[in-house]
């Protein structure tokens, strides 16, 4: 999935946050920023507070939690030792995880998939020299893909093939971004935005600054300079954007590019053009999972999708017939690119 392959500094220009400082006053709320590392990836969140004792040791707890369930890194981890096939107890976020990724499979008709890691895995992507496999090789792999192949009871996974293995890469990291807002709801911090990896959770509207700005980054200006790297901004409030896309990996077909996206049902590479889905939702495991999904589905079939289900909100950019870059964006995307909130 994305995340395997998208290092952290492209992940770092996928959003642009713009916070606006506010003027001092006895009981002004102060703007803090915490940065660091997890899953492979960076984290950047701000927060308007009026100190930040204990918030960054909150915030690592959170990530520490989540690695020690989720990480694929971590030999330790609750994740680790049910692909190793041991017994073992799984914990809240694993249970949740799994849960969410069990609906969103079923919602996306298996397009989401947490089994299909081993297929990525061995299709290479990640390689210079990958070799192609073969029909034989790919339906083996199938024969132990898919999300109905496994299921929890209780406090314990049930695989019906002990070579399946799991993969919460396309939905941690939103995981982790809601995580973490739902600690500083509970620490009566209300008003941030919170990044992982691109995954985005925001809060209340800015102090005295309106909603928050988020930048869906241009697969044609990758390079480009910080301010300029969006093509287009959406002003969010207690929503969440996720963007899942290949911009540097893809292959050239007859001039038209095609993102190298596994479909969990033919163990092969998609055909269709889509570059990137971002999604708009009301949290963060949701608009990751589907952003996934719609990397899977393309274009007509995620439109298809929205049709049914308007309560999400998406913004696609894909590659016409002749290679040239398309923009498509759903009937509800358009209110997002305005900031029509009032000053606080």
């Amino acid at each position: 999935m994305k995340k395997i392959f998208l290092q952290a500094a492209l992940l770092l220009s996928t959003v642009i946050i713009a916070v606006c400082m506010t003027g001092c006053g006895k009981n002004q709320e102060k703007r803090f920023t915490f940065d660091g590392m997890t899953q492979g990836t960076y984290f950047h969140i701000v927060v308007y507070a009026h100190d930040s004792t204990g918030i960054r040791q909150g915030i690592d707890k959170i990530l520490s939690q989540i690695d020690n369930s989720l990480s694929l890194w971590n030999e330790n981890s609750v994740l680790s030792r049910v692909n190793r096939n041991e017994d073992v107890e799984l914990d809240s976020a694993f249970i949740e995880n799994f849960d969410a990724a069990q609906y969103f499979s079923s919602l996306t008709d298996g397009a989401f998939d947490i089994t299909v890691g081993e297929l990525v895995r061995k299709h290479g992507f990640a390689e210079k020299n990958r070799e192609k496999l073969s029909a034989n090789q790919i339906d083996s792999l199938l024969s132990f893909t898919g999300y109905k192949t496994v299921k929890r009871e209780g406090n314990r996974l049930i695989k019906n093939d002990n070579r399946t293995k799991l993969d919460f890469n396309a939905i941690a990291q939103g995981y982790t971004s809601d995580n973490i807002a739902q600690y500083l709801h509970s620490q009566n911090i209300h008003s941030f935005i919170v990044d992982v990896g691109g995954e985005v959770m925001c809060g209340n509207k800015k102090p005295a600054a309106g909603k928050w700005s988020v930048g869906i980054q241009n697969p044609e200006k990758l390079d480009a300079s910080f301010n300029d790297a969006s093509i287009v901004n959406i002003y969010l409030e207690n929503e969440s954007v996720v963007t899942s896309g290949n911009y540097r990996k893809f292959y050239v077909e007859n001039g038209v590019k095609y993102s190298h996206t596994i479909d969990p049902k033919t163990g092969r590479p998609v055909t269709h053009s889509l570059l990137s889905a971002s999604v708009i939702a009301n949290n963060a495991t949701t608009a990751d999972a589907l952003a996934t999904a719609f990397m899977v589905m393309g274009l007509e079939k995620s439109r298809q999708f929205l049709q049914q289900h308007k309560e999400y909100a998406a913004f696609m950019i894909y590659s016409d017939s002749k290679g040239n870059m398309q923009t498509w964006q759903s009937g509800n995307f358009k209110k997002y690119t305005q900031n029509t909130s009032s000053k606080q």
